[in-house]
């Protein structure tokens, strides 16, 4: 009853292949925001030196 819809109508195999494009979706997501935020900080670590000039 609670459990989604292509858990229920799909194959094993198509819902195991669903589930791995789901998680790998959600990592590479995590792996942007990640790399965003890194790419922030070395920004700002930049132009905290240029501005001691």
């Amino acid at each position: 009853m609670f459990t989604p819809y292509v858990f229920r109508t799909e194959s094993r195999w198509q819902a195991i292949a669903w589930s791995a494009m789901l998680t790998g979706t959600v990592a590479f997501i995590a792996v942007l925001i990640r790399a965003e935020l890194l790419i922030c900080r070395l920004d700002r670590r930049t132009n905290s030196n240029v501005s001691e000039t």
